[in-house]
C-alpha cells in the first residue's frame, strides 16, 4: 500500500500512520476504541493530503502563506468534524472498501474546497 517516501501521498499516510500510532501508544490515559483510532487515522490522512495541496498553491504562487496558515486551520476543523459525523463502526466488519470510500469522499471534498478559496 504505501510505495516510495519520495511521493507526497506516501508522504502523507506515513505522517497520518505515525500520528495515529503516537496517539494510541503515548497516551497516558485509556488508549483509544477502535472506532476511535480509525477515524484519527481517517482523519490525520486526509490532513495530510489537504496539506499537500495547500503546499502545492504555495509552490505555484496562488497562495501566501498567511491565507495557508488560515486555510491549513479551517480544513483541520472541517475533518474533524467530518469524519466525527462518519457512521463508522470499526467491528471486525467493516470493510476496507468502505473505509477507503469514505476516506476517498472526504479528502476529494477537502481538495476541492480547498481549490475553490
Amino acid at each position: 500500500m504505501i510505495g516510495d517516501d519520495g511521493h507526497p501521498d506516501d508522504r502523507a499516510i506515513r505522517h497520518a500512520a505515525t500520528e495515529q500510532v503516537k496517539k494510541i501508544v503515548a497516551s497516558d490515559s485509556e488508549p483509544p476504541t477502535a472506532t476511535e483510532a480509525v477515524k484519527g487515522f481517517v482523519s490525520a490522512y486526509i490532513f495530510q493530503l489537504g496539506l499537500v495541496e495547500l503546499k502545492d498553491q504555495i509552490t505555484n504562487g496562488t497562495l501566501d502563506g498567511a491565507e495557508a496558515v488560515s486555510r491549513e486551520r479551517m480544513l483541520r476543523g472541517w475533518i474533524d468534524a467530518k469524519v466525527r459525523a462518519l457512521d463508522m463502526d470499526a467491528s471486525p466488519a467493516l470493510s476496507a472498501n468502505r473505509l477507503h470510500q469514505a476516506a476517498a469522499d472526504l479528502a476529494q471534498r477537502a481538495i476541492r474546497i480547498l481549490r475553490a478559496r
